[in-house]
């Protein structure tokens, strides 16, 4: 509308010669308006007036426009983020869980393989930790390997003196203090043979095919026969719960050590009248070992420590060295096995159950088989 050079119109118009050039909130006809007012050349005033609801209805028309595409492509553009970071932090993660998944003692390097060229730095220097590592834990085995060599002259010639008191007439007093010391040096012997033993098995890569094949089930029974007289001694039944005719390829000594430090550490820890029971048979092509106690068996917060050289558990029994596990784990880990430590919570029964899991060999033609049978340790001449 034009307001013209003097104040005219309705009321409401004329009012609005008092308002300065711009914009402005007014009112017409009891309705809310904007209105823009200019001053021409001429002197002559123009109003242009729009209703405030139709501004809002036009604005709110726009916001929606606006909005409505961008509220839609966030929920995309955040699914499309989180599939860019899962890709590639992939990587990351499976370095992460095959960390997560090494024994305490597994420092191969990691493979460089599907890796980003981003993370090959930080590979790099987890191997570089790695070669560091070995290197040292090769020194102190080294160290220990040379070190327990070196005691077994001294220490085997001090129990033959030890030994050589027994047939001289001494008071009751010197007799127990001579029987304390061949003590001490049978412990300290047997502490020596640990860790030379566990120093070899170290040393020991893989079994190759130049080893012989042995049956699993006659070192088994060798070893029972053999720790039988001990687990009368302590009231323990020892015996054979399933013996199948059985396998493998290893060096003797080294399956003999293993079946040996199992069946000791079940001995050791199963209280006066419990049992130790051991299964040989075969499973999906594996030679299967298996021994059960009725112990305590090991606290779960312990069953991933149970193997660590010298770990002797929460409540350590006898007098270990702690040497054990650790050894059948090595040898076990040289025969290209597995093994499996689980509680027995059965029926009210409580325990251990060990499960060593070997690569099965077939026997020549020239080796003899043994039916399968069922049989309690106590029957030495079944053993035998």
């Amino acid at each position: 509308m034009e307001l013209g050079k003097t104040p005219r119109g309705t009321p409401q118009e004329r009012k609005y010669w008092s308002f300065q050039d711009g914009l402005h909130d007014a009112m017409r006809n009891g309705q809310p308006i904007r209105l823009l007012l200019q001053t021409r050349a001429d002197g002559t005033r123009l109003a242009v007036a729009q209703s405030t609801g139709f501004r809002h209805e036009i604005a709110g028309d726009m916001a929606f426009r606006t909005f409505l595409p961008i509220g839609a492509l966030i929920p995309c553009l955040m699914v499309v983020v989180a599939i860019v970071i899962d890709r590639s932090l992939r990587p990351m993660a499976r370095v992460a869980s095959e960390l997560d998944g090494r024994s305490a003692d597994d420092t191969t390097s990691l493979q460089l393989d599907h890796v980003p060229s981003e993370l090959h730095p930080f590979i790099g220097s987890i191997n570089g930790l790695f070669q560091r590592m070995r290197l040292m834990m090769e020194q102190q085995r080294r160290f220990i390997a040379d070190a327990a060599h070196e005691l077994r002259t001294p220490i085997a010639a001090l129990s033959v003196q030890a030994e050589n008191l027994e047939s001289i007439e001494l008071p009751q007093s010197a007799r127990d203090r001579a029987a304390a010391i061949n003590q001490g040096m049978a412990r300290t012997k047997h502490l020596l043979e640990q860790l030379l033993a566990l120093a070899r098995h170290d040393a020991y890569a893989v079994v190759s095919e130049r080893e012989p094949i042995i049956a699993l089930d006659r070192a088994a029974k060798d070893v029972v026969a053999d720790m039988l007289p001990e687990a009368l001694t302590r009231g323990i039944d020892l015996g054979f719960e399933l013996v199948e005719s059985v396998w493998v390829r290893s060096e003797q000594v080294m399956l003999t050590s293993l079946i040996r430090n199992l069946i000791d550490n079940a001995i050791r820890f199963t209280p006066k009248g419990g049992r130790v029971d051991v299964g040989i048979y075969r499973q999906g092509g594996r030679a299967i070992l298996q021994i059960e106690d009725s112990g305590p068996g090991v606290a779960p917060e312990n069953i991933e420590r149970i193997f660590e050289p010298f770990f002797r558990g929460s409540h350590p029994q006898g007098e270990g060295s702690g040497l054990g596990l650790s050894i059948v784990r090595r040898a076990v880990h040289c025969l290209g096995g597995s093994i499996v430590l689980e509680n027995i919570v059965e029926k009210g029964q409580t325990g251990l159950r060990v499960t060593v899991e070997l690569p099965l060999c077939e026997a020549t033609s020239t080796e003899s088989k043994a039916d399968s049978y069922r049989a309690r340790g106590d029957d030495l001449n079944v053993l035998r």
